[in-house]
């Protein structure tokens, strides 16, 4: 039986483009306002239930708390995150340029630049505070603070591990693909991937949530069912954020090659056929 899909484009995100408008903010407080931050930081737009943000900035954030994952990428520059892991002293680690992090749900965390840097994220509104403290639990001795180690992701590393995989077709099984992708670490209600391919991937569509792609490097096209009407294609070049909506079908398509950085809600629904339309076949979760 064919299953409903919702009537929505994806949104397309030249990050490259959006990051070169901000100016980097030197001097950051836990009090700076989002007036002073004016020009050093954009909200790029929505994200499951919460937001795509980028921002370039040197000094100290305030700590923070979120309801759900945070995803981190630091684009340029260096940052340090300053993270309560466990009933100890805050913890800190350093991220530099191409690398990732997965700050855990519900943990204290702020991020300290002394040269600068520029990172975007996905993340959700949540608890602040507006003090320079060495330790938020003494600011906030009541709550509650899930435990948990950030995942950090030297991205550029992993993807020098792969090779990129030709000839893909939506046929092409894991066993074929061994060696051009891997799985990054958990996220959300499902995890990170990087994959390196040149061919046409499967259709497939994502149940709980929007998944979130990073091109990386190359190019390629997004076709994607948005209405009841044909597939529509979208090009995808380096530097572009995708976010493909909840539930609608999708697939990659790139001759000369991409690399593709995901964020992907479980489960998922695949199709294992070179068709034009998903919606003229059967399909089965995967």
């Amino acid at each position: 039986m064919e299953r409903e899909m919702a009537s929505r484009t994806p949104t397309i995100l030249d990050l490259t483009a959006e990051l070169a408008k901000l100016t980097m903010f030197r001097g950051l407080t836990p009090q700076t306002t989002r007036t002073e931050r004016q020009g050093s930081a954009a909200l790029l737009g929505p994200y499951r239930d919460g937001i795509l943000f980028a921002g370039k900035s040197a000094g100290t954030s305030h700590w923070e708390t979120h309801p759900e994952d945070e995803l981190v990428h630091v684009f340029d520059g260096t940052k340090a995150l300053d993270i309560v892991c466990d009933n100890g002293p805050p913890k800190s680690f350093v991220l530099r340029a191409g690398m990732m992090v997965v700050v855990p749900q519900g943990a204290w965390h702020r991020f300290r630049s002394a040269g600068g840097g520029t990172s975007w994220s996905a993340t959700l509104p949540g608890d602040h505070i507006e003090l320079d403290v060495d330790d938020p639990r003494t600011a906030e001795p009541q709550k509650v603070i899930p435990s948990g180690t950030p995942s950090i992701i030297d991205l550029n590393a992993e993807l020098a591990k792969l090779t990129m995989f030709r000839g893909r077709t939506p046929q092409s099984t894991t066993a074929d693909r061994k060696g051009s992708g891997a799985q990054l670490a958990p996220y959300r209600d499902g995890g990170l991937f990087i994959t390196k391919f040149a061919g046409k991937g499967h259709w497939e569509a994502h149940l709980l949530g929007d998944e979130l792609v990073y091109v990386v490097d190359g190019t390629a096209t997004l076709e994607l069912v948005c209405d009841d009407g044909p597939p529509r294609s979208f090009a995808l070049s380096a530097g572009t954020i995708a976010v493909n909506p909840q539930g609608a079908w999708h697939r990659f398509h790139s001759p000369d090659g991409v690399t593709l950085m995901t964020a992907t809600p479980f489960p998922s629904e695949v199709i294992g056929l070179d068709v034009d339309d998903p919606r003229t076949v059967e399909h089965k979760p995967g």
